[in-house]
């Protein structure tokens, strides 16, 4: 490596965060896998060299290596060619490595375009921009060791043919909330939110049934595919910009979808839920965390499932008091992690306050709550009158309750409380329940609280 001690450093840290990429289980084992670690801590490993592809070539392939071996290397730093292929045949012909690393010097300020080009098209992070470039450099290295001198086609454009599909692939596996399991369910998820974002003058309805209309598939199955790419805000761009010719032959045509039955929504959905448990257990204390996963059975690292631990077996974990001391930790404990879980946009909530209780003959007349959807604004409050003709009243909606959606799931909830009527809690709730939620369409059917007619009025 050249540079000094600040390039090396900058090389250190840029080839720490390809080796997490690497996940071909053969290159993990310990001899191979320390054999690469002192590769890269001695500089002997380009930074292009460092991914799965690549090193598998290294270790497994031994005619790539034999081939690979047979280039020396020397400093063709000073040397330019006005036709860039030129740097490749001149690198086979001579067999030195170093007219390869002339183009990749030469060429580094037209990829380094591309590349952030790229990841603002995408919706990626500046990071991602060096990643993007290693995905050009593996597979030109890959495409340079089988091309031949000969070909009056040039390997750039080889190259420039399979690269979009590659860097597609590296946002479906690593880019988003989860990873899309298959090619043909990304390509679907793709094709689906691309016309979904190009039509936003429409509904969000007539844009589904309009996907439905030009795709083929079911209704049920659109919106699963576009509550996954809201869910897991993947950058899809479907329609590459003008100048950007490298994207054009990663525009989805309908014979890349192969079966339009397929759905992925019961995948990506445990993959999205696993990912905002396992960060929303993080933000709570230790033993919350601890007695949440105890006493369910699942461990919030790597989600396995074991057998649930009794209150008394996790006091004793703790030394906590008993039995009912873990009772009750446990109910704050998950009040904390479903917050959590709001925060993070997974779901909503809303917390409610009895703030009044009449009774006659030891039976509830009427009750009374207040109710604060999550965050910030004033409550709003409903009345309960479970022997009533009218069995709930909106005195006042919530700041935050515009549709009266958070009302009407709190009508659920008083009713789910046969009965026993909490002094205060709060509960989660499904986004897709308040999406549900009109004034047509809710049971029980809740009218708005209207002021008395004055005699006047009358």
């Amino acid at each position: 490596m050249k540079g000094g001690a600040s390039v090396n450093a900058e090389y250190i840290k840029v080839a720490n965060k390809l080796l997490c990429g690497i996940t071909d289980k053969r290159l993990r084992e310990p001899e191979i896998w320390n054999d690469i670690l002192s590769s890269v801590r001695s500089g002997r490993l380009q930074l292009w060299e460092i991914n799965d592809e690549i090193l598998r070539i290294k270790y497994f392939c031994k005619e790539k290596i034999e081939l690979a071996s047979a280039f020396t290397e020397t400093d063709k730093s000073d040397v330019r060619f006005d036709d860039l292929n030129d740097y490749f045949i001149a690198a086979l012909e001579s067999r030195d490595k170093g007219y390869f690393e002339a183009f990749i010097n030469a060429y580094e300020p037209a990829l380094e375009n591309s590349a952030n080009r790229f990841v603002m098209h995408y919706g990626l992070s500046e990071d991602d921009a060096e990643d993007i470039k290693q995905i050009f450099w593996e597979t030109l290295w890959f495409a340079f060791l089988g091309y031949d001198a000969d070909d009056t086609i040039p390997l750039l454009q080889y190259v420039k043919m399979a690269v979009p599909q590659k860097r597609l692939e590296y946002i479906r596996t690593v880019k988003n909330a989860c990873s899309v399991p298959t090619e043909n369910g990304y390509n679907e998820l793709r094709k689906v939110m691309g016309i979904y974002n190009n039509n936003p003058e429409l509904s969000a309805n007539e844009r589904i049934a309009l996907i439905a209309k030009e795709t083929g598939f079911a209704v049920d199955k659109v919106t699963e595919l576009v509550a996954i790419g809201k869910a897991t805000e993947y950058p899809i761009a479907i329609v590459p910009t003008e100048d950007d010719e490298e994207e054009e032959s990663s525009a989805i045509s309908d014979e890349l979808i192969e079966d339009p039955s397929v759905s992925l929504f019961q995948e990506a959905w445990r993959s999205i839920c696993r990912d905002y448990f396992r960060t929303a257990a993080d933000k709570i204390s230790p033993k919350d965390k601890q007695i949440i996963s105890l006493s369910l059975g699942v461990c919030f690292d790597c989600f396995g499932i074991f057998k649930p631990s009794s209150y008394a077996e996790i006091a004793l974990k703790q030394g906590a008091a008993g039995e009912k001391s873990i009772e009750k930790k446990r109910k704050t404990a998950i009040e904390k992690f479903a917050k959590e879980l709001c925060d993070l946009g997974f779901c909503d909530g809303v917390t409610l306050k009895r703030t009044a209780l009449k009774t006659e003959n030891k039976k509830v007349v009427s009750v009374s709550y207040s109710y604060t959807p999550h965050g910030d604004g004033e409550a709003g409050e409903i009345i309960h009158t479970p022997t009533g003709k009218q069995r709930f009243y909106i005195v006042r909606l919530a700041e935050n309750d515009e549709t009266g959606a958070y009302a009407e799931y709190v009508s659920k909830i008083i009713c789910y409380m046969s009965g026993n009527f909490i002094k205060e809690k709060f509960y989660a709730i499904p986004l897709e329940e308040l999406s549900k939620v009109n004034k047509h369409n809710a049971k029980p059917r809740l009218p708005f609280y209207k002021k008395p007619h004055t005699i006047k009025q009358q």
